[in-house]
């Protein structure tokens, strides 16, 4: 938004320069993008708020001139000068929408001479990046750029049946605009219209058939309100912006309509001529209620942390054009000025007080300290775990929860997806159902990329109709160690997912359980293991890989994030040992059915406290032995906390585990 100082100067009286008046706008939040010195005259480009649209116009930024340095603002005074003719007997003006357009005003200008504008008019509106048309378009736009209302000037003899019709358009309707565009239009959309057809869509844009123009003589000034909303849409939708739409759309001045109208009508007479027909045609079919706010006292020193006089507070509404209503113990109520569309409240009050009374005058304070803060318990977890998914060399990801419907049921049938209302794209028209799809996409788009050796991880929620859950996904693919003249290349392979899950769950004192072979469908049936509730882990099927492109395979393992914490065994700092250990080793014969988990579980359902560790360390499928069963070496650790153990005690414990695998598994002493 460009002002001129001159201009500036015509509505209230400025005792600085021009560079001293920009830090004062910056002082009450109109910060100055620019400012540039252009002969006597200096242009301000000023960055407006979107909710201050009163300060879209000469006359709102002088207001705020004018309770800056306390000065007087004066408003453009003219006569009028009016015909015996009424306007409203030539032309008449309907509004069938109210909720959309809450006033129109029309004048009715007879006789006019379209041509040039003077020198003055050019060079004001040139100054300020505006192209001359003619004199009639330079005054609505000389008028919008001085007060901030839009208007818009037709050629009266084209409009059919000497009436204007505020209405929605009709379905299918089309008209050509200024731009020379045939527009296509909707019932959502507002359009002025004649008995005939829609000659401007309201508020963004005048029709190429109604148009001023060098043949015109009589001319129908517009000056109304409409509904910032039904603008906003129906630029969008037309893909069509213009200073009117942008005004309108942030809110413009329902009572500054029919001033700005009188205004331009004395300027087009002024520079082209006409008569003006008595009385503006003027529909205000729902006048505005005037806005009261409450301001408490104490609130004041609450809201800005300083206290401020009575008598400062006052002044600075009053300054503002804020009339005071009720003044009590307990604060004031005021009644807000027209063109404040943004104040509705108490903290919007309190706003323009911290504006005026100058954020400067704010003591910089330190928060108070209330001691170190903590993280929840799970915070804790997560960071925790971070930190050994980085040490492993996995990369975080943070993809969007959004997927489309066909992937999430592929991935959980059993689940419904939740639907977005409105969703960007229609392939993220649902909430993710799982994990997967986004670290599979995740996966694709680093290996087009050329990034073919990946371990990334994801910390994040699935959803579904009523609930989410917070899982883990860690996942790999490609070289595990690249080639070099020292070592050959080896790919990730599913004893590394698997250590890897080992390590994890051993970080967090979790016990290992039994391995089962029921895994979801996208994983394959030969590769991949559950371990119970807590984590499923394996090679990716490689149906699923082919869907998203990829040719070499992918290792995948997901947590159940609530149990695992909620499993986890907070560990203790032992000691070292002072005493050595002894190590047996049983070589055992099994059955093909038995899994080591079972072996395990028989040896330590034994109980002995002594016993330390126990690791498989070798195993045979065919020898001396029948074909029905398979050898199995394990070592089994002995220590004492306070003393050192002998041989007789060790042999003990030997055989009662051999009793427990024998009694349990059937297990035979390999001799």
């Amino acid at each position: 938004m460009k002002v001129g100082y001159r201009w500036l100067q015509e509505f209230v009286d400025i005792p600085e320069t021009p560079q001293q008046l920009a830090d004062r706008f910056t002082n009450v939040g109109l910060a100055v993008d620019a400012l540039e010195i252009a002969g006597s005259d200096a242009i301000f480009e000023l960055d407006v708020a979107t909710n201050r649209p009163d300060c879209l116009s000469h006359l709102g930024v002088a207001r705020e001139i004018a309770a800056i340095y306390g000065s007087e603002l004066r408003t453009p005074k003219f006569q009028l000068r009016e015909a015996e003719h009424r306007a409203a007997d030539v032309f008449s003006i309907s509004i069938s929408d109210p909720d959309l357009c809450a006033r129109y005003c029309g004048r009715y200008i007879a006789g006019v001479k379209i041509g040039p504008s003077p020198d003055w008019l050019k060079a004001r509106l040139e100054l300020l990046g505006v192209r001359p048309i003619n004199n009639v378009a330079d005054v609505t736009n000389y008028v919008m750029l001085g007060l901030g209302q839009p208007l818009h000037a037709f050629d009266a003899d084209t409009l059919a049946g000497q009436q204007i019709i505020v209405r929605r358009a009709d379905l299918d309707e089309k008209m050509t605009t200024l731009d020379e565009v045939e527009r296509q239009l909707d019932p959502s959309m507002l359009v002025i219209a004649d008995a005939k057809r829609a000659v401007a869509v309201a508020g963004v844009m005048g029709g190429a058939e109604t148009e001023i123009s060098s043949a015109t003589k009589n001319v129908l000034l517009e000056s109304a309100n409409f509904d910032p909303l039904s603008i906003r849409k129906t630029s969008r939708a037309l893909g069509l912006t213009t200073e009117a739409s942008y005004r309108f759309e942030r809110g413009a001045d329902v009572e500054m309509a029919r001033f700005a109208c009188d205004r331009a009508a004395v300027l087009i007479e002024e520079v082209a001529g006409g008569t003006i027909f008595r009385d503006v045609i003027d529909v205000y079919p729902r006048r505005r209620t005037p806005v009261t706010a409450t301001l408490r006292r104490q609130k004041i020193q609450g809201f800005l942390g300083v206290p401020v006089e009575d008598a400062i507070v006052e002044g600075i509404f009053q300054r503002l054009g804020f009339n005071i209503t009720k003044h009590s113990h307990d604060g004031w109520t005021v009644e807000v000025p027209s063109h404040r569309v943004d104040i509705s409240r108490e903290e919007d009050l309190l706003d323009e007080i911290a504006r005026h009374h100058g954020f400067d005058r704010f003591p910089s304070t330190l928060p108070k300290w209330s001691g170190f803060g903590s993280h929840l318990p799970f915070e804790s977890d997560e960071r925790f775990l971070r930190s050994r998914l980085a040490a492993a060399g996995y990369s975080e990801t943070i993809p969007m929860a959004f997927s489309d419907e066909s992937t999430e049921r592929k991935v959980r049938p059993q689940i419904a997806p939740v639907k977005l209302i409105n969703p960007m794209a229609e392939n993220e028209a649902v909430l993710r159902t799982s994990l997967i799809p986004s670290m599979l996409r995740t996966i694709q788009w680093n290996t087009y990329h050329g990034i073919r050796d990946l371990q990334l991880y994801e910390l994040g929620k699935a959803y579904w109709d009523g609930g989410e859950t917070r899982s883990l996904i860690i996942a790999a693919t490609g070289s595990l160690r690249p080639k070099s003249v020292h070592e050959a290349e080896r790919e990730f392979g599913f004893y590394d997912i698997k250590g890897d899950v080992e390590d994890l769950l051993r970080s967090f004192n979790v016990a290992m359980q039994s391995a089962v072979n029921s895994v979801p469908a996208y994983y394959h049936p030969g590769r991949s293991v559950r371990l119970g509730d807590l984590v499923v882990f394996g090679e990716l099927h490689p149906d699923y890989a082919r869907d998203y492109k990829m040719r070499h395979r992918i290792y995948i393992a997901e947590f159940d994030i609530q149990l695992l914490f909620e499993s986890r065994i907070r560990g203790s700092i032992e000691a070292v040992p002072r005493f050595p250990s002894i190590r047996r080793d049983l070589s055992l014969l099994l059955s093909k059915g038995i899994k080591y988990a079972e072996v395990e579980q028989a040896v330590r359902s034994v109980a002995i406290p002594e016993l330390a560790g126990v690791e498989p360390f070798d195993r045979l499928e065919s020898g001396s032995f029948p074909e029905s069963k398979y050898a199995l070496a394990i070592s089994l650790t002995y220590q004492s906390e306070d003393r050192t153990l002998t041989d007789d005690e060790v042999d003990v414990f030997d055989r009662r585990i051999l009793e427990s695998l024998t009694e349990r598994l059937g297990a035979e002493l390999r001799q």
